[in-house]
């Protein structure tokens, strides 16, 4: 969430990637700071092995790049 701040703060696109059991801080954090245009893309928790956590981002991956394009 942080990254995504400061990325903001210098004008580079970001995207939060966020899991459902940080979803409400990272809204709540989002919120409190004023980037309401900040992205969230949600997966399901927990990440798992790393064979399982590459599949969940192959799945998010179209939504991160829709979201990095609507920036613009």
């Amino acid at each position: 969430m942080l990254d995504g701040i400061r990325f903001e703060e210098t004008g580079k696109p970001a995207v939060v990637v966020a899991t459902t059991s940080f979803v409400r801080l990272a809204y709540s954090i989002r919120r409190s700071m004023n980037l309401d245009d900040l992205p969230v893309v949600v997966i399901s928790h927990p990440l798992g092995g790393a064979d399982l956590a590459r599949e969940k981002a192959s799945e998010a991956a179209p939504e991160i790049i829709k979201a990095v394009i609507g920036m613009y």
